[in-house]
């Protein structure tokens, strides 16, 4: 218990760290940095104008800049939701046609395989009677051979 109350006060503390230590460093390149602080006041000083402008717009007509706020967001909630729709009718689209593509290339692999499987066992059939005929080849050359050897022995002047 004690230990997660240390945890708890420790998480809290990594958040205020930080917050020091970006004043620090801002403080100090605002220091070193006369190009930076300048930067800084002439940037302030056109958000204060454009601040103050917007407020007296406001003060003016507070109904009008209502409503043009309202619109601009409808606005962009409108345009938002068109993009939304198209990006989901590509995807939808493209997705159909790419699992589409990806059934069509397995069916032909699996063709392919199929094919091949039946060409090797044709080529195993040729194998083996070219084996057969090896063997009969063989055989018959020995077989004469042996009739000339015969022959040979039964008729000594040839």
């Amino acid at each position: 218990m004690a230990q997660q109350t240390q945890e708890t006060k420790g998480n809290k503390k990594l958040p205020l760290a930080i917050l020091a230590g970006a004043v620090v460093g801002g403080a100090l390149v605002l220091i070193k940095d006369s190009n930076e602080r300048k930067r800084l006041r002439e940037g302030t000083s056109s958000t204060k104008e454009a601040l103050t402008n917007y407020a007296s717009e406001v003060k003016e007509d507070p109904s009008a800049k209502k409503d043009d706020l309202v619109s601009k967001v409808r606005n962009i909630v409108s345009i938002t939701n068109e993009a939304v729709a198209t990006v989901q009718e590509v995807f939808n689209n493209q997705g159909k046609e790419i699992t589409e593509k990806a059934k069509d290339i397995k069916e032909e692999s699996e063709e392919i395989i199929s094919t091949a499987k039946d060409a090797g066992e044709d080529l195993q059939e040729v194998t083996e009677k070219a084996q057969e005929v090896k063997e009969e080849i063989t055989d018959s050359e020995e077989e004469t051979l042996t009739a000339e050897q015969k022959e040979v022995e039964v008729n000594p002047n040839r």
